[in-house]
């Protein structure tokens, strides 16, 4: 069977040239795709495109009765703005393909800047915003809108080979957020954080009150569709690989 990614688009013709791509992809608390979802959400932003693969996990995501791709890409003209957000988790061995494809696409369509959203570890109060990045420049737009710039420590995922690429000698420059989280819970709290930091950051106004007031309802509904993934889960294991689970 053939293995490949594929960056499947509905846009007939996409001009992305100069906008910033917002990726949210699981991690801890999943706050990277509760963010980028309410993003998607709150500037009605149009479904251009989705990501396939014969190496993803054969799972669908369903919104309002509507079946829709788990892997999926939005934008808004208005501000800029390309989302791409997935809904499962990702076998181990496709995480790298899939941070360079994602990497390749940015560079062949033009896209200024990839920003990566995401949670981590709470050290005490959960009040603080995290950021990498692969510019040193950015560094100082890091003290201007309170985002503390981590010096030491390691990050995973396809965030991590995203900063990895960019600091190896790649045009696009890459940012990541990462909001203080709970690992073991959905955290909606966790997400606000983080868009709260993007909207200072980019510029863009983001109004996150919804996200926190429905944070309760967001978190035991997520957390319910965890644990009916995670049963449903061994349907699609490979007993060589392992596999990802769909969560949302």
């Amino acid at each position: 069977m053939e293995s490949h990614i594929n960056f499947v688009m509905l846009d007939k013709k996409p001009k992305y040239n100069g906008y910033t791509l917002i990726e949210g992809f699981p991690g801890y608390g999943l706050v990277g795709t509760i963010a980028v979802n309410f993003l998607a959400e709150k500037f009605k932003m149009e479904l251009v495109g989705y990501v396939e693969s014969t190496l993803f996990p054969p799972i669908i995501a369903i919104h309002d009765s509507r079946p829709l791709p788990p892997l999926r890409i939005y934008k808004s003209d208005k501000h800029k703005l390309i989302l791409i957000m997935s809904e499962f988790v990702m076998f181990m061995k496709v995480v790298h393909l899939m941070a360079d494809m994602l990497y390749e696409w940015c560079e062949k369509n033009g896209i200024k800047k990839i920003v990566s959203l995401g949670g981590i570890s709470i050290s005490g109060k959960q009040d603080e915003v995290f950021g990498i990045t692969s510019d040193a420049k950015e560094i100082k737009m890091f003290d201007k809108v309170g985002v503390l710039p981590i010096k030491e420590g390691a990050t995973t995922g396809v965030n991590a080979l995203l900063l990895q690429k960019a600091s190896m000698g790649g045009k696009i420059p890459v940012v990541s957020l990462l909001a203080e989280a709970k690992p073991e819970y959905v955290d909606p709290l966790g997400a606000a954080m983080v868009l709260t930091s993007l909207s200072d950051y980019l510029g863009i106004p983001i109004d996150t009150t919804e996200l926190v007031k429905e944070a309760m309802m967001i978190e035991t509904k997520l957390r319910k569709n965890i644990e009916t993934a995670r049963k449903a889960e061994s349907t699609f294991k490979e007993p060589q690989s392992g596999a990802g689970g769909m969560y949302a």
